[in-house]
């Protein structure tokens, strides 16, 4: 496994011992969201291993802003730290609509182009704060295995929503 580019010389070695969790936050923005330069990601999860690295990829990978959503405070913490810009927190037991707010305005105020979810349940409120055009990655469903998404929302702003399989990536996409 080699550094990704942009790793400011982080050691080859280095890079290997992300193993899966480095590959589960990496490959869903460059690879199946196709993150471009200055869009807003959202990093569902991020105090967990995934999301750290996911929000340290959204940054290499040149994501204008990151917010961090998690249940643990200092985890969200930990990943400014690491660079998220926002962050929001989903232990409050807040609705749908109310942290999809919550998400727009750490956003910025135009919504989330792209969104990590490892978590599943929080993707109804993830894909009401999406911008027009946006992906959202399902990698998991540690907090629920369904999500009822409103036919009118994924219409409504041309909503992307793509699966990554950690153990069907095709060889020529893992770096």
């Amino acid at each position: 496994m080699t550094a990704p580019e942009g790793s400011d010389g982080a050691a080859d070695a280095l890079a290997a011992c992300f193993g899966v969790a480095g590959l589960a936050a990496w490959l869903p923005l460059e690879w199946r969201a196709q993150l471009r330069e200055g869009e807003t990601v959202l990093v569902l999860a991020a105090s967990g291993a995934v999301g750290k690295i996911a929000v340290q990829a959204a940054k290499l990978l040149g994501a204008g802003r990151v917010v961090a959503a998690a249940r643990d405070r200092e985890g969200l913490e930990r990943a400014r730290e690491l660079g998220a810009d926002a962050t929001v927190d989903l232990s409050d037991g807040a609705g749908a609509d109310e942290l999809a707010e919550s998400i727009r305005s750490a956003a910025g105020g135009d919504g989330v182009d792209v969104t990590l979810d490892p978590l599943c349940e929080p993707m109804v409120a993830a894909a009401k704060a999406s911008a027009s055009g946006a992906r959202i990655v399902s990698i998991g469903q540690s907090a629920g295995p369904e999500a009822t998404l409103a036919s009118a929302t994924v219409r409504g702003s041309t909503l992307s929503i793509l699966g990554y399989p950690n153990f069907d990536v095709p060889a020529e996409v893992v770096p």
